[in-house]
This record gives C-alpha cells, sequence and structure tokens, in this order.
C-alpha cells in the first residue's frame, strides 16, 4: 500500500510540473509574438523626417526670413538641419555630401553656383535623396524635383522702369550683378530687357562681384573713377545696393546717382524711407521658405508637383517703403 501511494504521489507531482511548463512555454510565446508588434510601434511613433538645408549666405537678412518661412511649415517632431555655404561653393558642395551620408530624407538648396552645384546634385541622384532648389534655380533641372523661386525676370524689370522714368529716360548708368547664379542672371536679362525699352539709356559699365555689401563697394568704386558721368545703378541684391550706395555717398554723388536692388529687405525698405535709394524689387522670403517644405512634404508622400514654381515679386518705393 505504502508503495502504491508512494507511485500515485510521485505521478501527480510528475503532472503538476509538466502543467507548469506547459503554461510557462505558453506566457513566454505570447510574450515573444507581442514583443515585435510593439516595437513597430515604437518605432512607427518615433520616426521623423529629416529635412536638410543648404543656404547660400545667412549674413544676408533675406536668408533668415527664409529660415522662419522652413520652420512655419516644418511638421511638429520633424528635423530641419541648416548649413550656411557663406558663399563658397567648395564648402556648399561638402555641406551636401555631409547631409547625403547624414541619410536626409530631401535635401534643399539654394545653390552658390547654379553650375558647379552639379556633383552635388549627381550624389544625391546616386543616394536616391530628392532635391528642391530654393531661391535660386540650378542649370540641371534634371536633378531636382522642384525649383521654388521669386519671379526674378520680372524683379528686373520692375527696377528697370522704375530706374528709367527717374531719369527722366535718358542717361548713362552701370550693373553690378553676379551671373553665375541663375536668380541673379535673370534679374540682370529682366533688367536689361526693362532698359532696352529706352533708347536713351545707355549701360556703360557692366560688373560682377559677390552680392555681399563689402564686395559691392569698392568695385561700385572703380565703377565711379571710370564713369564719373553715370545717374544710375542696377544691383543685384539689397546688400549689394548698400555696397554701391556706401560708395556714392563718400563720392559725394547721393543726389546725382539713383540705385535699384532686389529683395525689399528691412535694411534696403530704410534706404529707400531715407531717400538713399529709389527702389527694390519685394520678394517674399518667408513664403518661399514656407512653399519650399510644403513641396518637400507632397515629394515625400509621393504626390506631383510643379516643376517650376514662381513666388510673385512686388515693387517697392518710397510710396510704400514704410508699409
Amino acid at each position: 500500500m505504502k508503495k502504491f501511494l508512494s507511485i500515485v504521489l510521485a505521478l501527480a507531482m510528475t503532472a503538476a510540473l509538466l502543467a507548469g511548463c506547459s503554461a510557462t512555454g505558453s506566457q513566454s510565446a505570447a510574450a515573444g509574438s507581442a514583443a515585435p508588434s510593439q516595437a513597430a510601434a515604437g518605432s512607427e511613433a518615433a520616426k521623423t523626417v529629416k529635412v536638410g538645408v543648404s543656404v547660400a549666405n545667412l549674413a544676408n537678412s533675406f536668408y533668415l526670413e527664409i529660415k522662419e518661412g522652413l520652420e512655419s511649415s516644418l511638421k511638429k517632431g520633424d528635423q530641419l538641419i541648416i548649413t550656411d555655404a557663406n558663399l563658397d561653393s567648395a564648402k556648399q558642395i561638402n555641406d551636401i555630401e555631409d547631409m547625403v551620408q547624414q541619410k536626409m530624407d530631401i535635401i534643399l538648396v539654394d545653390p552658390v553656383d547654379s553650375k558647379g552645384i552639379k556633383s552635388a546634385l549627381d550624389s544625391c541622384a546616386k543616394a536616391n535623396i530628392p532635391v528642391i532648389a530654393f531661391n535660386s534655380p540650378v542649370d540641371d533641372v534634371d536633378l531636382v524635383k522642384s525649383t521654388v523661386a521669386s519671379d526674378n525676370y520680372m524683379a528686373g524689370e520692375l527696377i528697370a522702369e522704375a530706374l528709367a522714368k527717374s531719369i527722366n529716360e535718358k542717361g548713362n548708368i552701370a550693373m553690378y550683378n553676379y551671373s553665375v547664379v541663375k536668380v541673379c542672371k535673370d534679374r540682370g536679362d529682366g533688367f536689361e530687357a526693362g532698359i532696352a525699352k529706352y533708347p536713351n539709356i545707355k549701360i556703360v559699365n557692366k560688373q560682377e562681384g559677390k552680392p555681399a555689401t563689402d564686395a559691392s563697394l569698392p568695385v561700385m568704386e572703380n565703377i565711379l573713377q571710370a564713369n564719373p558721368d553715370i545717374v544710375g545703378v542696377f544691383a543685384l541684391n539689397d546688400p549689394a545696393a548698400i555696397g554701391c550706395i556706401a560708395a556714392i555717398e563718400s563720392a559725394g554723388k547721393i543726389n546725382q546717382i539713383k540705385v535699384v536692388g532686389v529683395d525689399g529687405s528691412k535694411d534696403g525698405r530704410n534706404m529707400i524711407t531715407n531717400g538713399k535709394m529709389l527702389a527694390s524689387a519685394a520678394q517674399f522670403p518667408k513664403q518661399i521658405g514656407s512653399v519650399s517644405i510644403e513641396t518637400a512634404y507632397k515629394i515625400l508622400a509621393g504626390e506631383k508637383v510643379e516643376a517650376d514654381i514662381k513666388i510673385p515679386v512686388e515693387l517697392v518705393d518710397k510710396s510704400n517703403a514704410a508699409n
């Protein structure tokens, strides 16, 4: 009897042990099957869009407004990585190469050199990273999904007409441009087309230089020495116009020479209000930034976007500069 009871007890303990093992195994399997689902949910929640942006020159207040526009349309949780090329084409290419290595989802580029940027665009294409050109087009448009920029040709035409009227449609004038960037070339082309309507106005001096105040000032000094009789100046943007004005003022000719620029920046408007600058073709940099980000999201979502998105410009002179 004792032997029988011992056998029964042993069998009962074995059954209980097997049941316990079976239950533990089932719980482990259930936990294991739930883990991938939870991990996937966590991964989805943590996923962010990384937008790389290469700006030509953050020292220009115009680009600070573009930056505000970019940030205003960025979705919560997404990343905006901005680099400053400082008007250095080689640095800009290196910055974009770094963004490619960081595996950006999309890259926005304002080219310092519209043609020279091609190698960086090729790198983006090899990495399957879409690119948007903003503010200024690139020469190789097939390497970008879209271009978001002001109507720069129209900007040139607007300030040409304003200058022509202010000098009574006659006299010698000069140009300060930066044609290696298509946005500036378009402004210059629009200006020349506008001036061509006035046969008594002659462009007697055309100079190239970077779109910055410290770059345009010495060039303008040289222009004044070579052409002391000029009555008007085209400058590719407001910072360059301010440099030209400084040289003109130093030469004591601020009342003799009318200067026009492009941007409609705060500094430019102040110059217009103070009577030192005739006019500027106002761009809307915040809109350029916000539309660029909105276009980026559409591209990432697989939507079709316009290849060339034009942001309108507006003439700013003394009548509306304060507003």
